[in-house]
């Protein structure tokens, strides 16, 4: 009896599949061959790189994971296909493997000419751009230029040191076998950046905690891309991969990358940085700003008063000219009679003195005796107003 009920749960699990299968598929565009295709192979044997997270790795306990066979595994579900995970091996048996048709695909492979003669290659699902990583307190970095003449951490064997010659960025080059060694000796100080692509730096960084590396600029160098490999005689599962590739949503696709990549990129500057100084150099200019308009307007206040106190001179200056003008003095020595007392002009014409003061100053006359004239003159008049003596 309890062997029937086994039984009958298998068959309905293995009728549920089928059926989950079947309405999978039938939600992408497929044409009748690759329906045929998926009906007769329902199982894929994947593999993919040994040791590159977060593309694709077996972690400490053997799980087989990584950004690629997520993938992987949700464009198979789309598909109804059964996913069968080879066991770890070193890289050159599993690139051997594929080629004896032992292993499917390849959860992420970079095409090269020798590759290409038993591999062929879906639509890139992992691109990410090269990128310069270096200390949060490091200096400014905002390109390639800014790496001349610094210790740079690089990879042996890869282009970059190539590249950085050819484009005569002339760095100090500090070689390690590892991006996690050249990350490491940035974060204490032996190198002052390494060039890594944007997904691996950012996992490398968050895993291992090495919280004083940013992402500090992009590179010129493009994007590095990896595709599904798929063994060279399947062209059906080629295609397959590709439509569910592109029927993928990008909520998915956010989904995927943000549980493997969680280092912010800043490019160098953090937006908050940005803002702060932003903020900064409008505050100064503000200030500025009012400061010279206060200045402005005390020196103009300035001006007026001045233009003012000039014009109340011009006035004074015109009132003591005309005050000059209108004083007449006498100078020099005067020819004067020691008799009558006349005074000789400068026509020669002698004058009575009272005449030729008036004449040469604004001083007026009236007449009248001293005592002694009156004496003089009047003296009988004088005795005899005084009576008997």
């Amino acid at each position: 009896m309890n062997h029937r009920i086994r039984t009958g749960f298998s068959l309905t699990l293995v009728f549920a599949m089928a059926f989950a299968s079947a309405v999978a598929a039938s939600t992408l565009p497929l044409t009748d061959e690759e329906r045929e295709w998926l009906a007769g192979h329902k199982t894929i044997r994947i593999s993919g790189p040994q040791a590159f997270p977060p593309f694709q790795f077996f972690d400490d306990d053997g799980v087989f994971k990584g950004m690629a066979s997520d993938y992987v595994f949700h464009m198979a579900d789309m598909l109804g296909l059964h996913v069968e995970v080879v066991q770890k091996s070193p890289w050159p048996d599993v690139l051997k493997k594929v080629e004896n048709k032992e292993i499917d695909i390849l959860t992420c492979a970079a095409a090269t000419p020798e590759r290409a003669k038993y591999l062929s290659y879906t639509s890139a699902h992992l691109s990410f751009p090269l990128v310069i990583v270096s200390r949060k307190d490091g200096p400014f970095i905002s390109g390639i230029d800014d790496l001349d003449h610094k210790n740079v951490a690089l990879v042996r064997k890869i282009a970059t040191y190539d590249w950085l010659n050819r484009d005569r960025v002339t760095v100090v080059p500090r070689f390690v076998d590892k991006p996690l060694e050249a990350l490491r000796d940035v974060s204490s100080g032996g190198a002052d950046a390494t060039i890594e692509n944007l997904a691996a730096a950012t996992y490398l960084i968050e895993k291992n905690g090495l919280t004083n590396l940013k992402i500090a600029a992009p590179t010129p160098y493009g994007n590095y891309d990896l595709s599904i490999a798929i063994r060279k005689d399947w062209p059906e599962l080629v295609s397959l991969f590709n439509k569910a590739l592109a029927a993928i949503s990008p909520e998915k696709h956010h989904e995927i990358r943000q549980r493997w990549l969680s280092v912010r990129y800043e490019f160098g500057i953090r937006p908050r940085d940005v803002v702060t100084w932003v903020l900064m150099v409008i505050g100064l200019a503000a200030l500025g700003m009012t400061s010279f308009y206060f200045w402005n307007r005390k020196l103009a206040l300035e001006i007026r008063e001045r233009e003012k106190a000039e014009k109340e001179k011009e006035k004074v200056i015109h009132k003591l000219k005309e005050a000059i003008d209108e004083i007449k003095t006498l100078r020099g020595i005067l020819p004067i009679c020691c008799e009558c007392k006349k005074i000789r002009d400068d026509q020669g014409y002698w004058n009575q003195i009272e005449l030729y003061i008036a004449n040469h100053t604004e001083a007026e006359f009236s007449h009248g005796l001293c005592p002694d004239c009156t004496k003089r003159l009047y003296h009988d008049l004088d005795e005899e107003s005084r009576g008997p003596l």
